[in-house]
C-alpha cells in the first residue's frame, strides 16, 4: 500500500510509515511525528467507520473480503489525506505540548 502525503511537510512521515520503517520516524521533527500520527489515528476510525457499508460493494466469498477491505483502507486513507473528519487537525492540537501560558507566581 502506498500513502500519498498531503503536503511537503507529512512527506517524510508519510513515505517512512509506507516503507514500514516506524522506528524511523523517531529522527523527524516532534511536529511532523504528531501530525504522521493524528493522521494514521483518523485514517483507522475512518475504516471502523467505512468498513461494515464499503466492505458489502465487493459481494460475499473470500475475494469479496479482500477486495471488500481493500477499498475501505484506500477510501478511508485517502479521506484522511483530504482532512477527513478534521479528526486529524483536533488530534494534532492536543497532541502538541504548550507552554505554560499563566505567569509564574500567580498560582
Amino acid at each position: 500500500m502506498s500513502v500519498t502525503p498531503v503536503n511537503a511537510t507529512t512527506s517524510a512521515a508519510a513515505s517512512l510509515a509506507a516503507a514500514g520503517k516506524p522506528q524511523a520516524l523517531r529522527n523527524l521533527p516532534q511536529a511532523d511525528q504528531v501530525r504522521a500520527a493524528a493522521g494514521q489515528f483518523e485514517a483507522i476510525i475512518l475504516r471502523q467507520m467505512l468498513q461494515e457499508s464499503v466492505g458489502k460493494i465487493a459481494g460475499e466469498g473470500p475475494s469479496g473480503n479482500v477486495y471488500g477491505y481493500l477499498l475501505t483502507d484506500v477510501i478511508a486513507n485517502k479521506l484522511s489525506e483530504g482532512g477527513g473528519l478534521g479528526l486529524s487537525g483536533m488530534l494534532q492540537q492536543q497532541l502538541t505540548p504548550r507552554a505554560d501560558s499563566a505567569p509564574k507566581g500567580t498560582q
